[in-house]
């Protein structure tokens, strides 16, 4: 494991107004952890995991995963292997790279995912091969095997598939919908290099590493390649929008690939820009323009770009969800977690997001099953039983009759900000049979006569 830098802040709350391009903007930070030993954080809704190696014993090399509940104001720890990394989440799920099986040297870490929900763990992975760099939407995870080839594996399915395979390496999987992207590393591209002014001078082959960002959309089953140039790097996605860095024109920039229009659009000009991310309109990176490492965000939707850190410490990894960014910043030998809101540049994004649980999830028919809505930022619902049946009560009912299994999906949705599905399987066997009594006084004389006859 490389032991990211790591920092410590003083403060715990505090508020920066900022106006860049005469944009009020209020940014309330947080600090979110405090043992120094917390990296690579991301977000999703009310809940900020990482990875932490405060229990390492001073080996540097024992690491778990944690939980913030912003709700809650609670910390929870997810995993007590020693061996997890490089967390993400989705909705109640989290996921993770895992060395408990083997050995991190002997590259053989497996894909974990823990349900929330039901606090179940599930070891996803178990062919032993080197799986990392999970991503995760909806009832989709992605890694990568031996940095060769992307695999999906699918929740509701319990099925793994692969889903791109290349003679180059494969870094940095990310997923949303039906569009996984991800780095596409070649180890040599062959450059001719003039040696001498001379034209009767003799050029050269010069080899050179290449990296470049692409997708695939499961929808038609097709790979496109966005960048040409060999120097693109850490895609993420949102929607349509595919946004990396690139460093084509003798600086390191942000940049974003638009699927729908085919387009690709410059974000930042000229400065040290790395680590993207994006949720909505709002894109934010690591800068270092100032020769500090400094968290920005660019909104798309007013052309705006805010700076939301200023000091010496080193920032990296940013993760943002709605108004929330998180990064890891260090400084002075510990690393810690903080966050930030943005408010008073432009409206709070609301999307839904679908969850629920149930009283029970499999018994004998008739099975009465009551479904309660846990989803965030919904107004309406639609529920499918798995049976043919529907409802879009908040919080149903529902008696399953016959026995199966069933598929039941949770379609949250609101009027702005369209829709997120959630589904659970309830297992519904037959119901016991019963004895009829006729029978039963069948057999109670069977058994009288027997005894009488042999007590005579």
């Amino acid at each position: 494991m490389v032991i990211l830098a790591m920092f410590s802040v003083l403060f715990s709350s505090a508020v920066l107004a900022a106006t860049i391009q005469d944009t009020p903007t209020t940014i309330t930070k947080t600090q979110i952890t405090t043992s120094g030993s917390a990296e690579r954080p991301v977000i999703f809704g009310d809940k900020i995991i990482w990875q932490d190696y405060r229990n390492d014993n001073g080996t540097g090399i024992s690491t778990d995963i944690y939980m913030y509940n912003l709700s809650a104001s609670k910390e929870v720890q997810v995993t007590t292997s020693g061996s997890a990394e490089a967390p993400v989440i989705y909705n109640d799920k989290i996921v993770w790279m895992d060395g408990r099986n083997g050995n991190f040297s002997l590259e053989k870490p497996d894909i974990y995912v823990y349900d929330l929900s039901t606090h179940k763990e599930t070891r996803v992975t178990t062919n032993g091969s080197y799986s990392t760099s999970p991503a995760i939407y909806k009832d989709r995870i992605v890694w990568t095997n031996y940095s060769s080839s992307v695999q999906m594996y699918n929740l509701s399915a319990h099925q793994e598939s692969q889903i791109v395979s290349s003679e180059s390496m494969i870094f940095s999987p990310a997923i949303y919908g039906n569009i996984i992207a991800w780095e596409d590393f070649h180890v040599f591209r062959d450059e001719d290099v003039q040696v001498g002014s001379n034209t009767s001078d003799f050029s050269i082959r010069k080899k050179t590493p290449t990296r470049d960002i692409c997708f695939y959309d499961l929808s038609t089953n097709k790979k496109t390649q966005i960048t040409t140039d060999g120097s693109a790097a850490h895609p993420a996605i949102y929607e349509d929008r595919i946004v990396y860095y690139d460093w084509r024109n003798g600086s390191c920039d942000i940049y974003m690939y638009n699927i729908s229009t085919s387009t690709e659009t410059r974000i930042t000009t000229n400065v040290a820009a790395q680590d993207p991310a994006i949720y909505g309109d709002r894109i934010v990176w690591v800068d270092g323009r100032d020769g500090n490492s400094d968290i920005y965000v660019y909104d798309l939707s007013t052309h705006k770009e805010i700076q939301i850190t200023n000091s010496e410490s080193s920032k990296e990894l940013p993760a943002i969800y709605e108004n929330k960014i998180v990064w890891e910043d260090s400084f002075n030998g510990s690393s810690n977690i903080h966050m930030c809101n943005i408010s008073g540049d432009g409206p709070e994004i609301k999307t839904p997001v679908a969850n629920f649980s149930s009283n029970v999830t499999e018994g004998h028919a008739p099975l009465s099953v009551k479904f309660t809505d846990l989803s965030e930022n919904a107004t309406g619902w639609n529920w499918n039983f798995g049976d043919g049946t529907n409802s879009t009560k908040r919080n149903p009912i529902h008696i399953y009759s016959v026995a199966g299994k069933y598929t039941v999906k949770l379609t949250a949705n609101n009027n702005e900000n369209g829709t997120d599905i959630k589904t659970s399987e309830i297992k519904v066997q037959s119901a016991p049979r019963e004895t009829p009594c006729g029978f039963n006084l069948l057999i109670l004389g069977i058994i009288t006569f027997y005894l009488f006859r042999k007590s005579t």
